[in-house]
C-alpha cells in the first residue's frame, strides 16, 4: 500500500470514529395486544379502529407500559395505518409518538415520530424513527431504530 493509501486510509477511519461520536443509536421495542372493529365498506375496502395495550423497553434500559389508538384502511391487499401512542416508563415520564406505515397486509415497515415527552423524552421531541413490526393474531411485535444527533 502507497503512503497516499495509507494517509487516505488514516484519514477515512478518523473522520468515521468522529461522526459515530455525533451519531448516537436509540432503540425501541413494543409488544402488545390490538383490537380491531371493522367495517367492510365492499370486497376489497375495510375501514377498522385500532387499540392496543402492551410494553416496551429500550435501548437506555427504560421500560414501561403503552396504550395506543388509530385506525387502519385496507384497500385490495394495501395497508395504511395510522396510530398515536402514549409510553410510560418506571419512572412515570411519558411521550406520544405517532406510527405511519403503508404496506402490504400483515406487518411491515413504517416511520415512528415523538410528538411530545416529559422529563428525559421532552429530547426526542420532534424524533423520526424507522420501524418493523409484525402480527401473529392480534399480537404485535415492533422494533424502531432512531439516530439521535448529539
Amino acid at each position: 500500500m502507497g503512503d497516499n493509501m495509507k494517509k487516505i486510509l488514516i484519514i477515512l477511519v478518523g473522520l468515521s470514529s468522529i461522526f459515530s461520536v455525533y451519531a448516537k443509536e436509540y432503540i425501541f421495542n413494543g409488544y402488545g395486544i390490538s383490537k380491531q372493529y371493522s367495517i367492510d365498506v365492499s370486497d376489497d375496502y375495510k375501514f377498522s379502529s385500532y387499540t392496543s395495550e402492551g410494553m416496551w423497553d429500550d435501548s437506555n434500559g427504560d421500560y414501561g407500559n403503552e396504550k395506543c389508538s388509530g385506525y387502519v384502511k385496507q384497500i385490495n391487499k394495501k395497508i395504511e395505518l395510522e396510530v398515536i401512542c402514549e409510553n410510560i416508563n418506571q419512572d412515570n415520564e411519558i411521550f406520544w409518538n405517532s406510527r405511519i406505515r403503508k404496506s402490504e397486509k400483515g406487518g411491515g415497515a413504517g416511520k415512528m415520530k415523538i410528538l411530545n415527552g416529559t422529563g428525559k423524552y421532552k429530547k426526542f421531541i420532534g424524533l423520526t424513527c424507522p420501524y418493523g413490526v409484525n402480527y401473529k393474531k392480534n399480537y404485535a411485535w415492533l422494533k424502531a431504530k432512531c439516530k439521535i444527533e448529539n
